[in-house]
């Protein structure tokens, strides 16, 4: 099984005595190659609606990738066996939950929200999303700023994350995942952040 972080852990745990089963999982349309990777796969997917969508979230997620001066060939040589880290996902019902730290919410975060095309349903508030990325990006922003992000470069850290962020909210859509459900957590307390949403998350799940 695909790891996750403990907090998170915690979160599956709390959600799971309410009868919520949460498991772990990675995707071959969420890895290295990023918005390369969505494009690959839903055309060999064969499915005309996938397809359709990979049509408007692809060349989003490229429009991104470029606004955080991604590195376009470092990224052509990534590979689909190289996945994001591991989220939660409720099986039952096709949705992705991903818990957000303070590091989810920086100033790269807020460009790419402001990217989102209208055609994809989102399971978060945005303005709540640019809101906290407004008010932990100073700080946010500074974490580990001299080290250096594969697709990214050098002070690309902040940049790579909320691309993945970007990717696995739009992809997820593309693939015909329900809409992505985000929880903030900015204290990385995986039993509180599942208590603030608790009631928001089994209305959702039970629709």
């Amino acid at each position: 099984m695909a790891e996750i972080e403990a907090w998170e852990e915690s979160f599956a745990q709390a959600a799971a005595k309410d009868g919520i089963e949460l498991e772990t999982h990675t995707f071959e349309w969420a890895s290295e190659p990023g918005h390369l990777a969505v494009a690959h796969v839903a055309d060999n997917s064969g499915i005309p609606d996938v397809m359709q969508r990979a049509e408007i979230g692809a060349p989003a997620l490229a429009q991104m990738f470029d606004r955080l001066s991604g590195l376009m060939p470092v990224l052509q040589s990534c590979r689909l066996v190289m996945p994001y880290p591991a989220v939660l996902v409720h099986m039952a019902t096709a949705t992705i939950v991903e818990l957000d730290s303070a590091l989810h919410f920086t100033t790269p975060r807020l460009k790419t929200l402001d990217l989102y095309p209208g055609e994809v349903p989102l399971g978060f508030d945005i303005d709540e999303y640019k809101e906290l990325c407004r008010e932990h990006g100073p700080t946010s922003d500074k974490w580990r700023y001299g080290l250096a992000s594969k697709t990214f470069g050098f002070h690309g850290l902040q940049a790579e994350r909320a691309y993945q962020d970007a990717v696995r909210d739009i992809a997820a859509w593309v693939m015909g995942f329900s809409p992505l459900l985000r929880v903030p957590a900015i204290d990385e307390d995986g039993e509180a952040a599942y208590a603030r949403v608790k009631d928001r998350l089994q209305t959702k799940l039970a629709a």
